[in-house]
């Protein structure tokens, strides 16, 4: 019987699984490979179980026991006693007006809410997930921030982020390879900092690359991050492969200090330093740049030119991000002639370089806009989009 197994032989995956470490059954979906082949040779039971669960767990989503049917009903009622599947219920959905974006409030086992947001664009499916409840940084344009950190997510509690995203692509009448393989990108670009949740960021991208679940490759994986330099070398390490998104926002530390804390510590060229060496390791992959565009802060022509010098020497892309409106902040979006003035600056400057209009914007879905505790009509008052309860 699994009550045998002494609690430090799965002592790291459970502490990674829920919060509190060994406080409730363990959450399998967190186990990697290895670790669930260990967990169930305690049962007794033969090697190609773990294959079994896996393929239920990360393949077909499922989280109830019950409904692994090739599992053997003596089996699976020792799995509902001993250990458990994380999965977040639905507590709201929002759709864009275009239709090619969808947010979900999911509510986690105590009482708090994370967003998941869903996104279409030209045959891509791609996730954008949160990685904490909140966030430490409060940077002053981001609304998460506002809401200050409450707790890491778990490993499976960011993977389930992925299977809703999966389960709502497939039901979207997806066929063949697009069912087999639902969802095509993920980008950690939701609530918190990723790389202050290294170790479950870590794990999730790992479990999502899995043949027998969705797998999702390495390189269609980006994390993005405001600045967790130490975290950025140890990536480099263990996941050359992911894409390094950077939130820059700023060409001088004044101002990057004033709109992100994080800037004090980990000062501007600490941070280009090692997407240098992120880029170095992993050259086929340009590090990104993300420069939310904020009107009278850092959207002049100096700050293009400063941009350019700062980026200029090894293989990165710009994403230019008109600010998405946040409540109870002053700032604003430039006009468009002064977007399109400091695209024109980095682009003369044979920059690679895009103006991204942030899909969901409309349901406060967009980049800087997330924040589980803001119903989406505070936010934009009537809206044209559509949303369930």
């Amino acid at each position: 019987m699994l009550s045998t197994i002494p609690e430090e032989s799965f002592d790291r995956a459970s502490a990674l699984a829920h919060p509190a470490v060994c406080a409730e059954k363990p959450d399998l979906k967190g186990f990697l490979p290895d670790e669930l082949r260990e967990f169930l040779a305690r049962f007794g039971k033969e090697k190609y179980r773990t294959n079994q669960l896996l393929r239920w767990m990360h393949g077909k989503g499922v989280a109830d026991f019950d409904q692994m049917t090739d599992l053997g009903k003596e089996f699976r009622s020792q799995l509902k006693a001993e250990a458990r599947v994380e999965c977040l219920a639905e507590r709201h959905r929002a759709v864009s007006r275009d239709g090619q974006t969808t947010k979900l409030v999911l509510g986690l086992s105590d009482g708090r809410k994370i967003e998941t947001v869903m996104m279409l664009d030209d045959g891509r499916r791609t996730v954008c997930v949160s990685s904490q409840a909140g966030c430490a940084l409060g940077c002053r344009f981001c609304a998460t921030g506002q809401i200050g950190f409450q707790r890491n997510l778990t490993v499976g509690e960011i993977l389930d982020q992925i299977h809703h995203a999966a389960r709502f692509f497939r039901a979207r009448g997806a066929t063949g390879e697009e069912y087999e393989h639902p969802v095509t990108n993920v980008v950690f670009m939701g609530m918190g900092e990723p790389l202050n949740n290294y170790e479950a960021v870590l794990r999730a991208t790992k479990l999502s690359g899995l043949e027998m679940g969705l797998a999702i490759s390495a390189t269609r994986v980006t994390i993005s991050t405001a600045g967790v330099v130490p975290m950025i070398y140890r990536l480099a390490s263990d996941l050359p492969k992911v894409g390094l998104a950077i939130s820059l926002n700023a060409t001088t530390d004044e101002v990057r200090n004033s709109l992100m804390p994080i800037n004090r510590k980990y000062p501007l060229k600490t941070l280009l330093d090692a997407a240098r060496h992120m880029a170095g390791v992993s050259p086929r992959r340009r590090v990104t740049f993300e420069y939310a565009l904020i009107e009278g802060t850092n959207d002049s022509d100096e700050d293009a030119r400063r941009l350019a010098e700062l980026v200029s020497g090894f293989p990165c892309k710009i994403n230019l991000i008109p600010f998405n409106p946040v409540p109870r902040q002053p700032f604003r979006r430039p006009s468009q002639e002064r977007i399109d003035r400091f695209h024109r600056i980095l682009w003369e400057r044979n920059l690679t370089v895009t103006v991204r209009w942030s899909k969901g914007d409309d349901i406060a879905a967009a980049c800087g806009q997330l924040q589980a505790s803001v119903p989406y009509r505070s936010l934009h008052g009537n809206p044209s989009g559509t949303e369930t309860p």
